[in-house]
């Protein structure tokens, strides 16, 4: 099963973006509005950039298997920047060059690996800051954290399955590697911003 060896392969990428977005402060309750912003920014960005071009790339029967359009986070990013006070319009250009997969659905798979994984913990991220006097009252500014909603585990594994069927007689290793790729582009972002 792919989704297993993207895991394992990835695990050492996922470490050390979580090392940079503040994870330790989320679940101690310690994180201060500024952080949020920055996460908040870098994800941005990083969906900015991606999202609806790896959506445009995917197999017509691939995107409707995933319910692509239902799986849009942009717009929930777009609610919070707002609700922040954060102009989407001036925020810093990127200082390195983004990864894009190529158009082959193994490759488009790994870099949707890694965005759909980052909503897998939302709920228990918003659950924390929520649980933060730092952020009493601010549930409208999180709706990135909250985007799936209940749905959050019946989505995850649609795509697990989605993306286990479609790569396992494709190529495994371009999905390994747009997955590396697409990681790199959170943890240099996130350089980029501390």
């Amino acid at each position: 099963m792919i989704a297993n060896i993207l895991r394992t392969e990835t695990a050492d990428k996922h470490k050390e973006l979580e090392s940079l977005m503040f994870v330790d402060e989320i679940m101690n309750k310690s994180l201060t509005i500024e952080a949020y912003k920055k996460l908040l920014t870098i994800n941005y960005i990083i969906h900015q950039k991606l999202e609806n071009k790896l959506a445009n790339m995917l197999d017509v029967d691939v995107a409707n298997k995933l319910q692509m359009a239902d799986r849009l986070k942009l717009n929930a990013l777009e609610k919070d920047l707002e609700y922040w006070g954060i102009d989407r319009f001036t925020l810093p250009e990127l200082n390195f060059d983004l990864f894009v997969p190529d158009k082959t659905t193994p490759a488009v798979l790994g870099a949707l690996y890694v965005l759909e994984g980052a909503t897998l913990g939302g709920n228990v991220i918003k659950k924390q800051i929520l649980a933060n006097t730092n952020f009493q009252h601010s549930e409208n500014g999180l709706h990135y954290y909250g985007v799936y909603g209940d749905e959050l585990g019946s989505k995850w594994k649609s795509f697990v399955s989605v993306l286990n069927e479609t790569v396992q007689e494709a190529d495994p290793e371009a999905c390994i590697n747009s997955a590396n790729n697409t990681f790199d582009n959170l943890i240099k972002l996130s350089r980029q911003l501390h």
